[in-house]
C-alpha cells in the first residue's frame, strides 16, 4: 500500500532524522545549560552556544509528534499482543544497559548525583518505577513514563478491537478532550493522561493518518486542535534557563511558540509528501537516538566535570558529544540489536505455544469443550469469549519503529 504522495511507507528516513535533530536538542540543553558539572553558574560555562541551547528542552515535543505517527504505522497488522512484544523488543535492551551503566558510572565517581539504592536500581529496570514512587536512575526516564501511558492507552481503546483508521481518529480525539478535563477538573486522572504531553500524541496520530489515508478536514481539524493545546500546554512550563539571558519572558515565548510550530509543519510536510528524503545514513543517525538520550544526561555531566578542568569549555562540549555518539553506536550494535533479535525469537517461540496457538478447528485447546465418552459434551465456549485468538502475521515493519522520546526537566510555571 502507498501513501498519498505515492511514496511507499514501509521507510521514512527523514523521520530518522528529525529523531536525531530532536535528540541533540535535549543534549545541547543538558550538557550547555546546567551549570553544576562546569562548576560555575548556570550557562556560564558557553554562554553564547546556551542562548541557543536553552530552548533545546523542546526537543521532548517533536519526539512525542514523531512517536504519535511511527506508533500508528507500526500497530498496522498486528493484535494487541504482538504490539505489546513489539514495544518490549524496542525499549528494553537499551534501557537495562543504560540504567546498569549510569548506576556504575555514578557509583565510580560520584560527582554530579549520588547512585541509587540497589533496591531502587532493580525498580527500575522493570520501567514501571514511576508508578510505584521510586526516583529514576536517572532523571531524563520520565519522558517514557509517559510514553509507557501512551502505548496502555492506545492498546486499550484501539487494539484490543483491531486496529482501524476510524478508532484511532475517536481515540485521539477523545484522549485529547479528556486530557484537558483532567487538566482543570479530574486531578486523579492526570497522571493517566499525561495532559502536557498528550496533545502532540495526538497531532502525530493524525498526521499518519493523513499520510496513510489522505486529508480531510477532521484529521486537519484535530491536527489544528492538538497544535493550539500543545501551545497553551507548552506555556505553563518553565524550563530550567541560564541565569543570564539577552531575551525578555516575552522573546522567549515567542520563540517556544515559533518553535513547536515548527515542528508541526515539518511533520505536516512530511504527511503529505512534501518533505521526502533517501539518505539511507539516515537510518543509523536514527539508531543512535534512543541510546543517546538515555546515556547522555549524568554520563556526561561526569564527563564534563573531570574534562573541564583541562580542556577549554568548547573543546570539552565537544569531546563528550562525540563519546555519547559512539557509546550509542556501540550500545546499538552490540547490545540492542543481539538481544532484541533473542527477545524476537522468544516472543516468537512463545505464539506457536498451545495456548496461545489458535488451532484450524476454531478456539485455542484451553478454550475448547472438554471431549467425554460417558456423557453429553461440555457446554461449548461462546465464540465471544475468544479474545485475539487468532495471531495476526507480522507484517513488515518500519525501521524506524522505536521510542521517541528524549528528556528536558522542567517545572510548572505559577498560573495568574
Amino acid at each position: 500500500m502507498k501513501s498519498p504522495s505515492g511514496v511507499a511507507p514501509s521507510r521514512l528516513y527523514v523521520l530518522d532524522g528529525l529523531r536525531l535533530v530532536a535528540a541533540l536538542f535535549v543534549v545541547g540543553f543538558h550538557l550547555t545549560v546546567f551549570g553544576g558539572a562546569w562548576g560555575g553558574p548556570d550557562g556560564a560555562a558557553l554562554p553564547t552556544l546556551s542562548l541557543y541551547t536553552q530552548f533545546g528542552w523542546l526537543g521532548v515535543y517533536l519526539f512525542f509528534l514523531i512517536s504519535g505517527f511511527v506508533i500508528c504505522m507500526s500497530a498496522e497488522g498486528r493484535g494487541l499482543g504482538q504490539f505489546a512484544a513489539a514495544r518490549i523488543i524496542r525499549l528494553y535492551p537499551a534501557y537495562w544497559f543504560a540504567v546498569l551503566a549510569t548506576t556504575a558510572v555514578l557509583t565510580l565517581w560520584p560527582v554530579v548525583r549520588q547512585p541509587k539504592r540497589p533496591g531502587d536500581v532493580l525498580t527500575n529496570l522493570t520501567m514501571f518505577n514511576d508508578l510505584m514512587g521510586v526516583d529514576a536512575v536517572d532523571s531524563v526516564y520520565w519522558t517514557l513514563a509517559h510514553e509507557l501511558r501512551f502505548y496502555l492507552l492506545f492498546g486499550l481503546f484501539v487494539l484490543v478491537r483491531g486496529y482501524t483508521p476510524r478508532r484511532v481518529l475517536f481515540f485521539a480525539s477523545g484522549w485529547l478532550i479528556a486530557s484537558l478535563f483532567a487538566y482543570h477538573s479530574i486531578p486523579m486522572l492526570t497522571d493517566l493522561l499525561v495532559p502536557r504531553s498528550a496533545a502532540c500524541f495526538v497531532g502525530g496520530m493524525a498526521l499518519f493518518l493523513i499520510y496513510r489515508h489522505g486529508s480531510d478536514i477532521y484529521l486537519w481539524g484535530l491536527v489544528g486542535a492538538s497544535w493550539l493545546v500543545a501551545l497553551q500546554m507548552i506555556g505553563t512550563v518553565n524550563p530550567y534557563a541560564p541565569n543570564r539571558t539577552m531575551l525578555s519572558s516575552t522573546q522567549i515565548s515567542m520563540v517556544e511558540a515559533a518553535l513547536v510550530t515548527l515542528f508541526y509543519l515539518v511533520l505536516a510536510a512530511v504527511a503529505t509528501g512534501r518533505l521526502a528524503v533517501g539518505w539511507r545514513w539516515l537510518t543509523t543517525a536514527g539508531a543512535l537516538t534512543y541510546p543517546l538520550y538515555l546515556l547522555h544526561e549524568y554520563i556526561g555531566w561526569v564527563m564534563i566535570h573531570y574534562l573541564h578542568q583541562v580542556l577549554p569549555a568548547w573543546l570539552t562540549g565537544l569531546i563528550v558529544v562525540v563519546i555519547l555518539l559512539v557509546a550509542s553506536w556501540l550500545v546499538h550494535r552490540f547490545v540492542e540489536k543481539p538481544v532484541s533479535g533473542w527477545l524476537r525469537r522468544r516472543f516468537a517461540e512463545a505464539r506457536k505455544s498451545a495456548y496461545l496457538r489458535n488451532p484450524a478447528g476454531g478456539a485455542p485447546s484451553w478454550l475448547r469443550p472438554p471431549v467425554s465418552t460417558d456423557g453429553p459434551a461440555a457446554e461449548p465456549v461462546p465464540a465471544t469469549a475468544v479474545v485475539d485468538a487468532v495471531p495476526v502475521p507480522d507484517a513488515p515493519r518500519s525501521p524506524i519503529d522505536g521510542p521517541t522520546l528524549a528528556m528536558a526537566t522542567v517545572t510548572p510555571r505559577p498560573t495568574d
